[in-house]
Protein backbone atom coordinates (compact mmCIF):
# COMPACT_ATOMS: atom_id res chain seq x y z
CA UNK A 1 0.00 0.00 0.00
CA UNK A 2 1.03 3.41 -0.83
CA UNK A 3 0.99 6.55 1.27
CA UNK A 4 1.17 10.15 1.27
CA UNK A 5 2.81 12.76 3.29
CA UNK A 6 0.91 16.17 3.67
CA UNK A 7 0.60 18.70 6.84
CA UNK A 8 -1.34 18.01 9.55
CA UNK A 9 -4.85 19.71 10.52
CA UNK A 10 -7.09 20.43 13.27
CA UNK A 11 -9.65 18.15 12.52
CA UNK A 12 -6.85 15.66 12.45
CA UNK A 13 -5.37 16.02 16.30
CA UNK A 14 -8.36 13.86 17.63
CA UNK A 15 -7.19 10.78 15.31
CA UNK A 16 -3.76 11.83 15.91
CA UNK A 17 -3.91 11.31 19.56
CA UNK A 18 -5.86 8.07 19.48
CA UNK A 19 -3.23 6.55 17.17
CA UNK A 20 -0.39 7.85 19.44
CA UNK A 21 -1.53 5.90 22.48
CA UNK A 22 -2.43 2.86 20.62
CA UNK A 23 0.80 2.98 19.51
CA UNK A 24 2.50 3.52 22.32
CA UNK A 25 0.62 2.11 25.00
CA UNK A 26 1.77 -1.72 25.05
CA UNK A 27 5.46 -0.72 26.25
CA UNK A 28 4.49 2.79 27.59
CA UNK A 29 5.10 2.65 31.27
CA UNK A 30 3.93 6.15 31.29
CA UNK A 31 0.66 5.00 29.83
CA UNK A 32 -0.12 2.00 31.91
CA UNK A 33 0.66 3.41 35.64
CA UNK A 34 -2.90 5.01 35.89
CA UNK A 35 -1.80 8.37 36.42
CA UNK A 36 -4.86 9.64 34.86
CA UNK A 37 -8.29 7.99 33.42
CA UNK A 38 -8.39 7.17 29.53
CA UNK A 39 -10.23 10.77 28.75
CA UNK A 40 -7.38 12.34 30.98
CA UNK A 41 -4.91 11.02 29.25
CA UNK A 42 -6.80 11.62 25.72
CA UNK A 43 -7.32 15.26 26.64
CA UNK A 44 -3.11 15.77 27.65
CA UNK A 45 -1.93 14.08 25.00
CA UNK A 46 -4.51 16.49 22.67
CA UNK A 47 -3.33 19.59 24.09
CA UNK A 48 -0.07 18.58 23.44
CA UNK A 49 -0.23 18.38 19.47
CA UNK A 50 -2.63 21.53 19.50
CA UNK A 51 0.13 23.36 21.08
CA UNK A 52 2.46 21.90 18.35
CA UNK A 53 0.04 22.72 15.63
CA UNK A 54 -0.53 26.26 16.79
CA UNK A 55 2.77 27.22 16.25
CA UNK A 56 3.99 26.17 12.46
CA UNK A 57 7.06 28.57 12.41
CA UNK A 58 8.82 26.44 15.01
CA UNK A 59 7.16 22.73 14.20
CA UNK A 60 6.47 20.79 11.05
CA UNK A 61 3.53 18.33 11.69
CA UNK A 62 2.71 16.14 9.54
CA UNK A 63 0.51 12.70 8.56
CA UNK A 64 0.81 10.12 6.37
CA UNK A 65 -2.20 9.09 5.01
CA UNK A 66 -3.67 5.69 2.52
CA UNK A 67 -3.34 7.12 -1.37
CA UNK A 68 -7.37 6.33 -1.13
CA UNK A 69 -7.83 8.88 1.24
CA UNK A 70 -5.54 11.34 0.07
CA UNK A 71 -8.41 14.11 -0.67
CA UNK A 72 -9.78 14.27 2.43
CA UNK A 73 -8.69 15.45 6.26
CA UNK A 74 -11.06 12.76 7.91
CA UNK A 75 -9.39 9.30 6.14
CA UNK A 76 -7.16 6.54 7.30
CA UNK A 77 -3.63 8.34 9.12
CA UNK A 78 -1.39 5.65 9.28
CA UNK A 79 0.90 7.68 10.73
CA UNK A 80 2.69 11.22 12.05
CA UNK A 81 5.66 13.12 13.06
CA UNK A 82 6.54 16.13 14.41
CA UNK A 83 9.71 18.22 14.03
CA UNK A 84 11.24 21.22 15.35
CA UNK A 85 13.32 23.74 14.20
CA UNK A 86 16.44 24.88 16.04
CA UNK A 87 15.45 27.70 18.62
CA UNK A 88 16.29 30.85 17.52
CA UNK A 89 17.62 33.39 20.32
CA UNK A 90 14.63 35.89 18.65
CA UNK A 91 12.15 33.14 18.46
CA UNK A 92 9.51 32.98 21.56
CA UNK A 93 7.63 30.29 22.10
CA UNK A 94 4.59 29.77 23.75
CA UNK A 95 5.29 27.28 26.54
CA UNK A 96 3.10 23.63 26.79
CA UNK A 97 1.76 23.44 29.76
CA UNK A 98 0.06 20.63 30.61
CA UNK A 99 -3.57 21.06 32.31
CA UNK A 100 -4.67 18.01 34.38
CA UNK A 101 -8.13 17.33 35.75
CA UNK A 102 -9.09 18.60 39.39
CA UNK A 103 -9.60 14.98 40.86
CA UNK A 104 -6.10 13.94 39.63
CA UNK A 105 -3.79 12.25 41.99
CA UNK A 106 -1.70 14.53 43.29
CA UNK A 107 1.03 12.54 44.56
CA UNK A 108 1.17 10.74 41.63
CA UNK A 109 1.41 13.84 39.24
CA UNK A 110 4.05 15.45 41.42
CA UNK A 111 6.12 11.96 40.53
CA UNK A 112 5.57 12.39 37.10
CA UNK A 113 6.64 16.50 37.32
CA UNK A 114 10.02 15.07 38.72
CA UNK A 115 10.60 12.30 36.35
CA UNK A 116 9.83 14.80 33.57
CA UNK A 117 12.53 17.22 34.95
CA UNK A 118 14.86 14.03 35.28
CA UNK A 119 14.32 13.20 31.69
CA UNK A 120 14.63 17.27 30.57
CA UNK A 121 18.30 17.30 32.84
CA UNK A 122 19.71 14.33 31.27
CA UNK A 123 18.09 15.50 27.57
CA UNK A 124 19.94 18.87 28.03
CA UNK A 125 23.66 17.35 28.60
CA UNK A 126 23.56 16.39 24.81
CA UNK A 127 20.92 18.74 23.23
CA UNK A 128 21.70 22.35 22.07
CA UNK A 129 19.59 25.29 20.56
CA UNK A 130 21.05 25.28 17.20
CA UNK A 131 19.87 21.43 16.81
CA UNK A 132 16.53 19.96 14.69
CA UNK A 133 14.68 17.86 17.03
CA UNK A 134 12.40 14.85 16.75
CA UNK A 135 9.63 15.83 18.67
CA UNK A 136 6.84 12.71 18.14
CA UNK A 137 6.80 9.71 15.60
CA UNK A 138 4.05 7.41 15.64
CA UNK A 139 2.32 4.94 13.42
CA UNK A 140 -1.33 2.94 13.93
CA UNK A 141 -0.37 -0.51 14.95
CA UNK A 142 -2.62 -1.93 12.09
CA UNK A 143 -0.04 -0.17 9.58
CA UNK A 144 3.62 -0.88 11.51
CA UNK A 145 6.18 -2.60 9.28
CA UNK A 146 5.14 -1.13 6.10
CA UNK A 147 7.83 1.44 5.90
CA UNK A 148 5.59 4.49 7.23
CA UNK A 149 7.83 6.04 10.15
CA UNK A 150 10.62 5.63 7.78
CA UNK A 151 8.70 7.57 4.81
CA UNK A 152 7.80 10.45 6.91
CA UNK A 153 11.40 10.63 8.82
CA UNK A 154 13.15 10.16 5.22
CA UNK A 155 10.61 13.29 3.93
CA UNK A 156 11.15 15.53 7.09
CA UNK A 157 14.94 14.93 6.93
CA UNK A 158 15.17 16.41 3.37
CA UNK A 159 14.65 19.92 5.08
CA UNK A 160 16.92 19.40 8.15
CA UNK A 161 19.75 18.14 5.24
CA UNK A 162 18.91 21.32 3.11
CA UNK A 163 19.30 23.23 5.78
CA UNK A 164 22.51 21.29 7.03
CA UNK A 165 21.49 20.92 10.26
CA UNK A 166 22.14 18.61 13.17
CA UNK A 167 19.20 16.41 14.41
CA UNK A 168 18.88 15.23 18.01
CA UNK A 169 16.22 12.63 18.65
CA UNK A 170 15.18 11.08 22.42
CA UNK A 171 14.91 7.50 21.43
CA UNK A 172 12.58 4.40 23.08
CA UNK A 173 14.14 0.93 22.50
CA UNK A 174 11.59 0.21 20.17
CA UNK A 175 12.43 3.04 17.61
CA UNK A 176 16.29 3.15 17.85
CA UNK A 177 16.89 0.87 14.69
CA UNK A 178 15.40 3.09 12.53
CA UNK A 179 16.54 6.28 14.03
CA UNK A 180 20.42 4.19 13.78
CA UNK A 181 19.06 3.35 9.79
CA UNK A 182 18.96 6.73 9.39
CA UNK A 183 22.71 7.92 10.55
CA UNK A 184 21.57 8.86 14.23
CA UNK A 185 24.17 7.75 16.26
CA UNK A 186 24.19 6.71 20.13
CA UNK A 187 25.38 9.44 22.49
CA UNK A 188 24.27 8.39 26.00
CA UNK A 189 21.69 6.36 27.80
CA UNK A 190 19.17 7.47 30.29
CA UNK A 191 17.12 4.70 32.60
CA UNK A 192 14.63 5.08 35.17
CA UNK A 193 13.53 2.54 37.80
CA UNK A 194 10.16 2.50 37.88
CA UNK A 195 9.32 -0.73 39.41
CA UNK A 196 8.15 1.09 42.80
CA UNK A 197 5.07 2.66 40.92
CA UNK A 198 3.74 -1.25 39.36
CA UNK A 199 6.27 -1.14 36.37
CA UNK A 200 8.71 -3.89 36.15
CA UNK A 201 10.71 -2.72 33.44
CA UNK A 202 13.02 0.41 33.67
CA UNK A 203 12.18 3.82 31.56
CA UNK A 204 15.28 3.80 29.09
CA UNK A 205 15.64 6.32 26.40
CA UNK A 206 18.79 7.15 23.82
CA UNK A 207 19.85 10.58 23.49
CA UNK A 208 20.86 10.05 19.70
CA UNK A 209 22.15 12.46 17.35
CA UNK A 210 22.61 12.63 13.23
CA UNK A 211 25.55 14.91 12.01
CA UNK A 212 25.01 17.48 9.28
CA UNK A 213 25.27 16.59 6.04
CA UNK A 214 25.33 17.85 2.68
CA UNK A 215 21.78 17.60 0.99
CA UNK A 216 21.86 14.85 -1.36
CA UNK A 217 24.51 13.27 -0.04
Amino acid sequence: MAFIIRAASPTDLPSITTLDIAAHKPASALLNMNLLPPDGIHALYLSRYAHFLSQPDRYRFLVAITTKNETTHGGDIAGFLVGARPKLESFEEDEWNPVFPEDAPVEKLAWFSGLLKLMKEDKMKYFKNDMWELEALATLPSYQHRGVGSLLLTHWLEAVDIAHGTLYVRASRSGRGLYEKLGCVNKGEHSVDVSDHGWTQPIVNTNMIRAATCAGT
